[in-house]
């Protein structure tokens, strides 16, 4: 048999890949971790904050692209998509140290970035990102003190750069937007408006010539009088269209209530205007705030769970225990980010249910009162496939569920057969796994996760989900 680290294991291992699989299918699974390291990387803002690592992992992974595109060994690509990986994972890390280093230097680049620095106040924006990367590159090898010396001269580059930017175009953006809506007679049907825009752009100006290195408060201003100068334009639109008798006074309360009862739908919510705007502004206002607290409790959680993990490492250390938990979850949430890449976010949500795996398919549809799977479907199925592959060993549990519309009987029949055509599916298309280590049921309408008073909420109920469980469970 020729050895898959061969010039010609990577064509062996196509040919010899499942049956619906393609050469992209391997080449996702083989590159999975380190794109998903790369992601998480690139959020963290690692290639601005930490260069010298993420370029290196970078580089291991054009690298490993090449490789495979020449059809070399699948060990060579394997190598430096590890590297790859572990440049990825060392730039995160050293990213978030420069984040609290380099806090406000940080937040003079996103505000300079914010007024379009880079097009307005291009060479001392260049200059200034040329000094934001020797400090963040003398932090990554070492040096802390000399690294903060570098970003507070970058610091005050990019003030610069954010002033010349405010002066040269948002001051001038905003007086033509004043001149138009002056134009177009706004005055006449949003006179509060109007003025409150130039009152703000006064004031900018005033704060712009009195104060030359506080540019937030001058900023804010100028931000706020374009858009109160558009505001005023959109205003007087709006009432020109009911004079003119293009728009009556009832469609136009109905096209303001569109957008709110969107958010609220998106909330779970169902929003009613029968008493007005206040009620569901009210209902909206108050599950955010829950979230927000909710939210505040997880992180609270979080980090007590991490600094309870930290203490159990350090006196498995310090007793001499040999351990291979921390090994075990840290290869769990690897597996868990390479799955949770196959897929879009249009397509599914990967969550953890203890040591189970649930794949909630959210792009899965099948037509009204049917269980038949259409084609369009079966790109995601596919990465179902692989996802199944990564947790070999595990069962699969292929769960149907309904919304509230329509009876009992007919919902619980109907989920029962969309789950068992789905797991019909799968055992047709993968060889490799048994009929015992592929269950289905149809719960119908009685597990709901979202509001079935809602058109956005029915439409969460009516999915498919898929339990991977661990062995033993």
């Amino acid at each position: 048999m020729r050895n898959l680290s061969s010039p010609w294991g990577i064509l062996l291992l196509i040919l010899c890949f499942p049956l619906f699989a393609s050469a992209d299918e391997l080449r996702d699974s083989l590159f999975a971790s380190a794109k998903g390291a790369f992601k998480e990387a690139k959020a963290e803002l690692a290639d601005v904050l930490a260069p010298v690592s993420f370029d290196s992992g970078a580089q291991a992974y054009a690298s490993a692209n090449n490789r495979y595109k020449k059809n070399q060994s699948v060990a060579k690509v394997e190598k430096d998509l590890k590297s790859a990986t572990t440049y990825f994972r060392q730039s995160i890390k050293a990213a978030k140290v420069a984040q609290m280093t380099f806090k406000t230097a940080i937040q003079a680049r996103t505000d300079a970035k914010g007024v379009d620095a880079e097009k307005l106040a291009t060479d001392t924006w260049e200059k200034a990102e040329k000094q934001f990367l020797l400090a963040t590159k003398t932090l990554e090898t070492g040096s802390m003190s000399r690294a903060k010396t570098k970003a507070a001269e970058a610091e005050a580059s990019f003030r610069d750069a954010e002033l010349i930017a405010i002066k040269g175009n948002y001051l001038n953006q905003t007086r033509a937007k004043i001149e138009e809506a002056n134009s177009l007679k706004v005055k006449k049907y949003a006179p509060k408006t109007l003025e409150e825009a130039t009152n703000l752009l006064m004031a900018a100006e005033k704060e712009l010539s009195e104060n030359r290195y506080d540019s937030d408060k001058p900023r804010a201003l100028v931000k706020e009088a374009f858009y109160q100068a558009k505001h005023s334009i959109y205003l007087a639109k709006q009432l020109e269209a009911l004079k003119r008798k293009e728009l009556t006074p009832e469609e136009l309360i109905l096209k303001l209530e569109q957008p709110v009862a969107s958010i609220a739908a998106e909330l779970d919510l169902a929003a009613e205007f029968d008493q007005g705007f206040d009620d569901p502004v009210l209902l909206i206002t108050t599950e955010i705030q829950r979230l927000i607290q909710e939210s505040h409790e997880l992180a609270e959680l979080k980090s007590k769970y991490q600094a309870l993990d930290q203490e159990f490492a350090a006196l498995e250390t310090k007793h001499g225990i040999q351990s291979e938990r921390l090994k075990q979850e840290e290869d769990a949430r690897e597996r868990l980010r390479r799955v949770a890449d196959f897929f879009r976010r249009d397509e599914a949500m990967v969550l953890t249910q203890g040591s189970n795996v649930l794949i909630r398919m959210v792009g899965l549809n099948f037509e009204p009162g049917s269980a038949q799977i259409n084609a369009s479907n079966y790109g995601l199925l596919q990465k179902v496939e692989q996802a199944v592959r990564v947790y070999k060993g595990y069962t699969v549990v292929v769960e149907g569920h309904t919304d509230s519309f329509g009876s009992t009987q007919s919902n619980q029949v109907l989920s029962e057969d969309r789950a068992n055509a789905v797991r019909q599916y799968l055992l047709v298309n993968m060889n490799d796994l048994s009929a015992g280590a592929v269950e289905a049921y149809g719960y119908g309408e009685s597990r709901p996760i979202a509001n079935n008073e809602t058109r956005e909420g029915r439409k969460r109920n009516r999915r498919i989900d898929l339990l991977l469980k661990a062995p033993g469970q």
